[in-house]
């Protein structure tokens, strides 16, 4: 029996995917207007995550998925609309006619409560199975329809309730971000790059706050990470329960035809009976290879194998290799897990040329979800740079500073880097940008002037 039952058109993939579709809501080219503003204390003026003693004890995920029920209306004629209002400006009459401030309250306090249980049937047979719909609509309410909410506020000049939907687009961030799945991930830092979009709006405005320290006080990533790569791991196709049987047993057949059936369920890419047949004898020829040769086997022992065995041995190989990799990068800055993402995904290039297989056994995204996690933390260090500049604007008539070192408030490395942000002036003001990192997304360029700076050139 070979180790995969093919058929013609069988859908089969050698990767478990994630679409990592960048969490940035935002141009990464601006020009941002700075209104000179002091930070007034060396502690947060408005905290942008609730804290302990301010959180409504309860769980928030019945407030968010209840919002909508017998809403018919809304949902026919307003919600497919949400991202036109989420991308209206400011100024546009337009946006007076959005009607949300019902679900924003809920929203509101959904976003203060103490902690959101998706219940996922996590640990199933099937856990790549797990529908998510729940979760992605949240891109929707939570995000576009607040965003819209967000900008009305900014344009009644209520700061004070512009701050209060910005704090809870990032806190039920944080709450998608609690279920351990990577894409429960990236939606979760999607709304939470939403709120930091809105607050780039806010703190372009005259009469908001510096959010200096209250950028300082927010974590680098949503969640813990470390149950998010210890369940996806779990959940690969090629993990396997130890002790593995042993040499011979019949088990490996079971545990083959387990590992074809989760492929043809969860696996997107398709074989013809010709590519398949290629593929196996390749697997079956390097298993072999690499069973005797890096796991120590003997010729007598791989003799007593069967292909099944071989090959779900040397899958199982792979994994555990490609397990230690990643795992601990849950607990590592964002700089290591870079460089670490590009050496996996380069081995993983290695490992499907040398199969010609069209996808890999492994949850190969899985690093750069962890990048992607900690892309909130880089966006909010570039936020509270800016936020120190806006303060040395409030000290020196409206100059822009020479240099970064010269702030009064310190400004955040980038995490990325670990080096200061790329800043210079220019005749206009000054401009501000991430360092290019390989592997990774265009970095943020911004323009920065105030009145002053465009009054003198």
């Amino acid at each position: 029996m070979p180790l995969i039952r093919f058929k013609p058109r069988l859908l089969l993939s050698l990767i478990v995917v994630f679409a990592i579709a960048s969490p940035l809501n935002a141009q990464n080219e601006k020009k941002l207007r700075l209104v000179p503003q002091a930070a007034e204390s060396g502690k947060p003026i408005f905290r942008l995550l609730p804290t302990e003693d301010e959180q409504e004890p309860g769980n928030a995920v019945p407030v968010l998925l209840r919002i909508t029920y017998e809403q018919n209306t809304f949902m026919a004629n307003v919600y497919p609309r949400l991202q036109e209002y989420a991308e209206m400006d400011v100024s546009d009459p337009q946006l007076a006619e959005l009607q949300f401030d019902s679900f924003a309250r809920q929203i509101i306090r959904a976003g203060s409560m103490s902690y959101a249980d998706w219940e996922y049937p996590l640990y199933s047979e099937k856990p790549y199975l797990i529908l998510l719909p729940d979760m992605q609509s949240q891109r929707q309410m939570a995000g576009r329809g607040m965003s819209g909410w967000i900008r009305q506020r900014l344009a009644a000049g209520e700061v004070t309730d512009a701050l209060q939907g910005i704090r809870a687009q990032i806190s039920c961030g944080r709450h998608c971000a609690a279920a351990p799945i990577i894409v429960c991930q990236l939606v979760g830092a999607a709304l939470a790059h939403m709120g930091l979009d809105n607050l780039e709006l806010a703190m372009q405005r005259d009469n908001v706050p510096n959010m200096y320290w209250s950028l300082a006080a927010l974590p680098p990533t949503l969640h813990d990470l470390g149950p998010v790569v210890r369940w996806e791991l779990w959940a690969s196709p090629t993990r396997l329960d130890e002790p593995l049987p042993a040499i011979g047993s019949d088990a490996w057949s079971k545990i083959a035809n387990e590992f074809s059936e989760m492929a043809s369920e969860w696996m997107d890419q398709q074989y013809t009976l010709e590519e398949a047949a290629k593929l196996k004898s390749t697997l079956e020829r390097l298993a072999k290879h690499d069973l005797l040769g890096k796991l120590g086997f003997t010729a007598d022992e791989i003799l007593k194998m069967s292909t099944e065995e071989r090959v779900m041995r040397w899958l199982y190989m792979h994994y555990c290799d490609f397990r230690a990799r990643v795992e601990p990068l849950a607990y590592q800055d964002p700089k290591s897990v870079m460089a670490a993402m590009l050496e996996v995904e380069a081995k993983d290039k290695a490992l499907l040329a040398s199969t010609g297989a069209k996808q890999s056994p492994l949850p190969i995204v899985l690093p750069k979800g962890i990048v992607a996690s900690h892309n909130f933390g880089r966006r909010v260090k570039f936020l509270q740079t800016i936020e120190a500049v806006r303060h040395h604007l409030s000290q020196h008539d409206g100059n822009f500073p020479e240099s970064l070192e010269v702030l009064e408030l310190p400004a955040p490395n980038d995490p990325f880097t670990g080096e200061p942000f790329e800043y210079e002036l220019t005749e206009t003001g000054a401009r501000l940008r991430q360092a290019t990192t390989e592997g990774w997304g265009p970095p943020l360029d911004y323009e920065l002037f105030n009145n002053k700076s465009t009054e003198d050139k």
